[in-house]
């Protein structure tokens, strides 16, 4: 190599290292294969909270432990598209992500292909940019954007002022067509919008104009209006209010939500069913272990009727013996009511129930309700602590036994095929949290699977045996609880860990 060849080399490096030091973003290079960092440069520190080193260690977990759970499934499916991208093609993601002070904030990552393996995608080249300003900027403009601003920037939103002293309502055209009414003079527009307004929603949409005008605060009001060809449309309306000397005026805007608000309910729906598909999973491994659990007590009653008949008929009635059969028989139906009461309870979504203080022992009791006779019939000793009946913790009842039953189901799958097989149950009062532990016979988890058990649709059961989706829903209800759920690598056993707050944080107001 010539002299100048060399130099142009070393030339060429020292650009692309001067850009690399100077460029604000975040530049990384992503295996699609192995699911890890490669590369990135010293920013990943500002943006993510972590070192280079750290960030490229975190391997597979780094949905899990980076960003935002309610972002992960639309990064997977966007991730989707990569595949189909051309050479000269970009895609644009927006995503929180938390840094290593727990703190989430905004994200916007542009990705395109960075080289190929067999003509498909095998290393993506990302920029990450933080965009916190930006969206807190676009939120503080809904607050304090004018009439200029909103006529020049609503490209799909309807614009409309009001004087509140003269009842003088103005519409452009984009109002009209989002409400599916005809132009009118500006005194018969609001005569108009109630006649098409759902009549459900008028009372709270005036409600919340006449705080607005008391308080001369902001105006921002949904609700649903009925267009000529029978179709409802959801409206969501934001005012500005601006007072002077001589007037009082409110400017806003208003847009059709209808599709955001069809998509909202779809996803709510899948997530449902999600949730749904995976708890009746659970109750059918179970089910055996259920019926048997109430085939039990029936066969006590049906002997202790059988005792009554012979008592009956031999006409020797012992008012001692009488009685005992009576209390037996009542034990025995409160046992079978107690396993029916819970798996009702188990069985409907608990989502939005409210917090409730609970019992730990009810926590634990109700949830081996379901599933000891099944430990029970394939040799697994279950170990019961000692727990105090004061112990209490604020949570959804429903929610925290589902988590529960899923680790317990979990241990029974890992273990049940070994020699030593066992299962414990640990419950240890700390200051402010209570940590549950389920720890099991296995021997821990490797390494290669501990990175991605908690990623949705990761399973390393048998096909049809699993969805992945069990630990994934979990983690999503501990940190609901703002709680944790985690495994413990510390101990020689496998050990998963429920942690809860005792109280939930009260929410603080907007």
């Amino acid at each position: 190599m010539s002299d100048n060849n060399f130099q142009s080399l070393l030339e060429q490096k020292n650009f692309v290292e001067k850009i690399n030091n100077v460029v604000p973003s975040c530049i990384y290079i992503f295996d699609i294969k192995e699911q890890k960092i490669v590369f990135c440069n010293e920013r990943v520190k500002d943006l993510y909270g972590f070192s280079p080193a750290e960030f490229k260690a975190m391997g597979a977990s780094f949905y899990g432990k980076v960003m935002h759970p309610d972002d992960i499934p639309n990064l997977l499916k966007e991730q989707q598209r990569i595949g189909t991208l051309r050479d000269d093609e970009m895609i644009s993601i927006e995503y929180r992500v938390r840094d290593a002070n727990d703190g989430y904030h905004w994200v916007n990552d542009r990705v395109t292909i960075f080289s190929r393996e067999n003509g498909a995608p095998r290393l993506v080249l990302g920029v990450s940019t933080d965009i916190d300003e930006r969206v807190v900027h676009e939120e503080t403009m809904k607050k304090t954007i004018n009439k200029l601003n909103l006529s020049l920037s609503a490209a799909d939103m309807g614009t409309w002022e009001w004087d509140t002293m003269t009842d003088e309502l103005v519409w452009d055209e984009r109002m009209y067509a989002i409400h599916d009414l005809k132009k009118a003079s500006s005194m018969e527009i609001a005569k108009m919008m109630r006649s098409c307004m759902v009549q459900e929603d008028f009372a709270y949409v005036n409600s919340k104009t006449k705080e607005a005008i008391q308080s001369r605060d902001d105006l921002y009001v949904t609700y649903r209006v009925t267009h000529q060809n029978g179709e409802i449309h959801h409206v969501k309306l934001y005012g500005k209010f601006l007072s002077g000397e001589h007037t009082a005026r409110m400017y806003g805007v208003a847009w059709d939500s209808t599709e955001e608000v069809i998509t909202e309910m779809q996803m709510a729906e899948a997530r449902a069913k999600m949730i749904s598909s995976t708890k009746m999973a659970a109750l059918g491994e179970m089910s055996g272990g259920i019926a048997h659990e109430i085939n039990n007590p029936l066969t006590v009653i049906q002997a202790r009727a059988f005792q009554l008949t012979q008592m009956l008929e031999s006409n020797k009635v012992e008012p001692t013996k009488l009685k005992q059969i009576a209390e037996s028989i009542s034990r025995t139906t409160e046992k079978i009511a107690r396993i029916i009461r819970s798996l009702r309870s188990f069985a409907r979504d608990g989502a939005l129930d409210p917090f409730d203080i609970v019992s730990v022992p009810r926590i634990v009791e109700e949830t081996l309700e379901f599933c000891k006779t099944r430990f029970y019939n394939n040799g697994i000793e279950v170990e019961m602590p000692e727990i105090d009946p004061e112990l209490e913790l604020e949570c959804r009842l429903v929610q925290v036994e589902q988590v529960l039953l899923n680790l317990l189901n979990n241990s029974f799958d890992a273990i049940h095929q070994l020699d030593e097989k066992w299962v414990r149950l640990e419950v240890e009062d700390l200051e402010d949290f209570i940590e549950i532990r389920v720890v099991d016979s296995g021997k821990g988890i490797p390494d290669d699977i501990l990175e991605r058990i908690m990623m949705p649709f990761f399973t390393t059961k048998e096909v049809g045996k699993g969805t992945g989706l069990g630990l994934s829903i979990s983690l999503g209800i501990m940190r609901s609880h703002h709680g944790e759920l985690y495994v413990d690598t510390k101990r020689p056993n496998t050990v998963f860990v429920m942690r809860l707050p005792k109280l939930q944080p009260e929410e603080t107001e907007e």
